[in-house]
């Protein structure tokens, strides 16, 4: 068996102690018919958290925890080195650089000692570069005539990698650590020498980074100069690159009002595309400049995202009525996007309905229509925000719009969704996301993730659901949006209390709860969302009413929440306090029939809808004893029309159950075989969800009705998939679907190295080989109630 370590992307050899050279080992396993080759990957994120909570620095974010992994490829030796070196207080501070680990940086050094001189030099050039450079401009860069020899030196020593197969034959350093590593040894004079000849060599932006690091001083001229730059990127769309520009201007120029003017300007381009994480690494900055309405703007708006609304309210505000137009419209869109995060739909309509009508068209005017449309969804319901969004005159399919109001579709796909237009949201959220992977200017927010989660949840793809749910959590946790975090973790609880995963479930719950503790008017839906779908599961009437009775309480829920949730709330609520072990009292039916005249608005103009709007009407007449008018919802219920990817399967399959129990009543026989078709029904759309508490109670109560051939209870047989982890299942389900490594990859935010390392543990469990079998194996999971339930 052959062993390569490509930790930290470097193939450098190892040599043990009396052990033969490599080239006598491959001339062994040439021979050899049973060779297998492993590539031993670094560490996962999740596998990087526990090694840094086992180093006592648990309390690192998950962004800090994610430049670690990053900065040391997941190579344990340099991570350990890091954490047993650096204080943990600069491990989280994402403003500062990570140093070399020290182990690395001896390595390197040595390594370096012992090269010839003109080898030295070309990979010092490399490190000036960084970048895969030809050899040619490399050479050029040192000044060496001839580098055929320090080459062969250099790539001896294992710290360069060479592409000869490539058009322009590419040399690298084979690792960031390595190169730092390597610049630092260059002596200051030496490293502004190389980089000034390396900005006439290269074009584009790698000259303005060599211009920049040859600076050893204030430059008003260069500090100028990158500030048009940044304007001319500005105007490419390009607001991360100009951002860049704009920060360097601030460390080139000459006075306290140049330096605060750049920087300010630097973090409003970040901001006008929404990446918050990366401006509030500007911040402690910010706050030692002097106090301007723009910059009191961008502090306003960075301190609301990260869910100090007072504050954020208190600087926006006088930002939002000065005289400069830009600051005056820029303030008043984020001091609309602070009443957002509050739910208070009037107050931030107030405040964006003038920047839409007055910003020039650009980001930062779709984001303001966005948000507009937010707040008429929270004021009046989502049909009143989707007609906001015509306004901008959105073609209806995803793909025919235009990539400049690709933001756009996140907003209308979360308004889609809200009004019960299931496909259309989800397409329009999926196109997002699949754009988002190749513009930069597109930041991945926990917004589209969760809303996606819940569009998932509701057409039955809890697996997908449960993935969508992790993205959003990881996103709002490393992008610092923790506004996101409660409703990601209640898709989770929603998805994995169906399906009978009740430790999974119970444990996203209390981290929903927990999250919910900030942003209180945003999030204070969400935990009764899922405490009540949590007893729904258990059918728990008793402790599904106690969790929905706070909907009741004026001051619990927000309106807003109210008017732009009903889709996931109202089922719920009406189920809960129609159950037959509820006695009739007439003022909370009244409270269910309010609740389902708001629901039918929707209904009425959403077919996916239809069927939930009858079953409920039916259950609320039952409670009242009007058994006509509730088989006649019943019934139309189950003659509306079934669209695959715009319904609720789940409502569907309780309208087979209560119909049954309703025909059970009558003690007709006629009406005790329809009653055992629809369990059959019910019993088979709970088992082709994987919905195994309900499927298990189903086929309890078919089993009752035909004793002598009593229907096999969900879970009793035995599944190899059960032995998954929840991760194995994510990686298994998407790979079965045609996903390669790497779009696997992309979908969980990990490497494809992690993918391939889950997956080889998912062949292995369930006795595979190939990606076909795979898709097999799960689909006779899927038909089986037993799923996947490994932690």
């Amino acid at each position: 068996m052959r062993a390569t370590d490509t930790r930290g992307s470097s193939a450098a050899s190892v040599s043990l102690p009396g052990a033969a050279p490599l080239e006598e080992w491959r001339m062994v396993t040439r021979g050899m018919t049973h060779v297998r080759s492993l590539r031993l990957a670094g560490l996962s994120r999740e596998e990087t958290m526990q090694m840094v909570a086992a180093a006592g620095a648990g309390t690192l974010g998950r962004r800090a925890v994610a430049r670690l992994r990053d900065h040391t490829a997941g190579h344990p030796l340099y991570l350990q080195s890091l954490l047993n070196e650096a204080d943990p207080q600069a491990l989280a501070d994402l403003a500062r650089p990570l140093p070399v680990p020290s182990t690395l940086k001896a390595l390197v050094h040595r390594t370096q000692d012992r090269l010839p001189a003109d080898a030295r030099n070309l990979i010092e050039a490399l490190a000036i570069l960084d970048t895969p450079t030809s050899l040619a401009t490399t050479a050029q860069l040192t000044g060496l005539p001839d580098a055929a020899a320090p080459l062969e030196a250099a790539l001896a020593s294992g710290l360069i990698q060479w592409q000869p197969d490539q058009p322009t034959t590419p040399l690298r350093i084979h690792h960031q650590l390595q190169r730092d590593a390597i610049y630092h040894t260059i002596s200051p004079v030496r490293r502004r020498a190389l980089h000034t000849t390396a900005a006439a060599l290269v074009g584009g932006d790698r000259a303005w980074d060599h211009r920049v690091a040859a600076a050893d001083a204030y430059d008003p001229d260069l500090a100028g100069q990158l500030a048009d730059e940044a304007s001319r990127q500005v105007a490419q769309g390009r607001y991360h690159r100009a951002a860049t520009l704009e920060v360097w201007a601030a460390d080139l120029a000459p006075t306290r009002d140049a330096r605060e003017h750049h920087l300010i300007n630097a973090a409003a381009q970040l901001l006008a595309v929404q990446a918050v994480g990366r401006a509030q690494t500007l911040r402690e900055g910010l706050e030692r400049c002097n106090s301007s309405p723009a910059r009191d703007a961008v502090l306003g708006y960075l301190a609301g995202q990260g869910g100090d609304l007072v504050t954020a309210e208190i600087l926006l505000a006088p930002a939002a009525a000065v005289a400069d137009t830009t600051t005056r419209l820029t303030a008043a869109t984020w001091l609309g996007a602070t009443h957002i995060l509050q739910t208070d739909g009037p107050k931030a309509a107030a405040a964006l309905r003038p920047v839409v009508d007055r910003m020039p068209p650009g980001p930062a005017a779709r984001y303001a229509c966005g948000l507009l449309a937010i707040a008429a969804g929270y004021a009046e319901g989502p049909p009143a925000g989707l007609a906001v969004l015509a306004e901008a005159g959105l073609p209806e399919h995803a793909d025919q719009v235009v990539l400049a109001d690709s933001r756009l579709l996140a907003y209308r796909g979360t308004l889609r969704v809200w009004a019960g237009h299931l496909g259309p949201g989800c397409k329009d959220l999926v196109t997002f996301t699949a754009r988002q992977r190749t513009d930069g200017n597109l930041i991945v927010a926990p917004l589209e993730h969760y809303m996606l989660g819940f569009s998932r949840y509701f057409t039955g793809h809890w697996a997908d659901a449960a993935i969508s749910a992790d993205q959003a959590v990881l996103v709002a946790d490393t992008q610092e949006r923790p506004y996101g975090l409660t409703p990601g973790h209640v898709v989770a609880v929603m998805a994995q209390a169906q399906q009978g995963l009740q430790e999974e479930a119970e444990s996203h719950l209390a981290d929903c709860h927990r999250a919910a503790r900030s942003f209180p008017e945003l999030n204070c839906l969400f935990p009764i969302l899922g405490d009540a779908v949590v007893a729904q599961a258990r059918a728990d009437w008793p402790a599904m009413r106690q969790a929905l009775r706070r909907l009741d309480d004026a001051d619990a829920v927000t309106p807003g929440m109210r008017a732009l949730l009903q889709v996931p709330w109202v089922p719920l609520y009406a189920e809960a306090f129609t159950a037959t072990d509820e006695g009739t009292c007439p003022a909370i039916l009244r409270r269910v029939e309010n609740a389902l005249r708001t629901f039918d608005r929707l209904a009425a103009h959403a077919p996916a809808l239809a069927a939930t709007s009858h079953w409920l009407h039916g259950r609320l007449a039952a409670t009242r004893g009007d058994s006509a008018t509730a088989l006649h919802h019943y019934r139309a219920g189950l003659g509306a029309p079934v669209r695959y990817g715009d319904d609720i399967p789940l409502h569907r399959a309780f309208l087979n159950r209560d119909i049954a129990h309703h025909l059970l009543q009558t003690g007709r026989l006629d009406d005790r075989a329809e009653a055992t078709q629809h369990l059959q029904k019910a019993h088979h759309t709970y088992t082709d969800l994987g919905a195994i508490p309900h499927a298990q109670r189903a086929a309890h109560d078919l089993a009752l009705l035909r004793s002598s051939a009593p229907v096999a209870a969900a879970g009793g047989k035995h599944d190899p998939a059960v032995t998954l982890t929840a991760r194995e299942h994510a990686v298994a389900h998407l790979a079965a679907k045609g996903l390669t490594n790497n779009e696997v990859a992309r979908e969980l935010f990990v490497s494809p190295k992690t993918v391939e390392y889950h997956l080889g543990h998912v062949y292995t469990k369930l006795r595979l080989t190939s990606r076909r079998q795979l898709h097999n194996a799960l689909q006779r999971s899927a038909d089986t109630p037993a799923r996947m339930q490994g932690g």
